[in-house]
Order: structure tokens, then sequence, then C-alpha cells
């Protein structure tokens, strides 16, 4: 079954209607998984990321993104990984990788073997430019 990582933008357009077309691709994507056609990863930095950004940005109440983190962990064929590997992430940032969030999915990436799935342009450069696979969502 394939495996993917989805970067912190990817489960934002999940949960809000920042953007209508991502929220669409990334439903066909978590409907892949409930069919068992691919495993989602949700790597630690991202869930510290999301809670970040859904708590400061989008002002959610921290019991609400606590439910909602929960929901996404248990959802069919998602599955939490720690996915932090230090010997890897300091050899990629900050000279490959700009951002030190995006260093740490890149780095899981790499250890894992598993492509990174983002809306983001200028890091799916740098991560195809450290060897990573990773999928730039349109």
């Amino acid at each position: 079954m394939l495996k993917i990582i989805l970067d912190t933008n990817c489960l934002l357009a999940f949960v809000t209607d920042r953007n209508k077309k991502q929220t669409e691709i990334i439903y066909g994507i978590f409907e892949k998984a409930l069919n068992s056609e691919l495993t989602i990863y949700i790597i630690s930095n991202v869930i510290t990321e999301f809670v970040y950004v859904m708590d400061k940005i989008y002002n959610i109440k921290n019991e609400e993104i606590n439910e909602i983190v929960r929901d996404l962990i248990e959802t069919p064929n998602v599955e939490f990984h720690p996915g932090y590997f230090p010997d890897i992430i300091f050899k990629i940032w900050p000279q490959k990788i700009k951002d030190y969030g995006d260093a740490v999915l890149s780095a899981a990436s790499i250890q894992l073997s598993v492509p990174v799935y983002t809306f983001d342009k200028k890091f799916s450069k740098q991560l195809s430019e450290t060897g990573c696979k990773s999928v730039l969502l349109k």
C-alpha cells in the first residue's frame, strides 16, 4: 500500500474552508485512505504546527483542536509517526531546506522512504533537491 506524509498545509485544507480546490484534493486523499488505497503518516511536527495555526490564526478553542487531532489520528489508515530524525535534519537544515519544520518533514521522508504531499511549490522544490520524493498538489 502506498504510504505518504502530509504537510501541515494539507491538514489545514482538510479541516478549514480556506481554499475550496485544496480541500477537494485533500478530501480525495483521505477517501483513498478510507478505501485502504494508501496510508497517511501524520508526523508529530505537523501536529505541532497544525495546533499552533488553528489556535493562533483561526482562533479555534483548544478543546476543539484536541478533538480534531484525535479524530484525524483515529481515521482508518491514518497513522501517527514521531518522525523526528535529528541526524538527518541537521544535515539538510538550513542549507538545503530553509524552514526547520520543513526539514523535519524532509528528514522523515528520507528516513521512511515516503513521499511528502504538499501545496507549497517552494518546499516541493527544496524536497527534490534533497533527493526526497514530493508530490506537489495542484
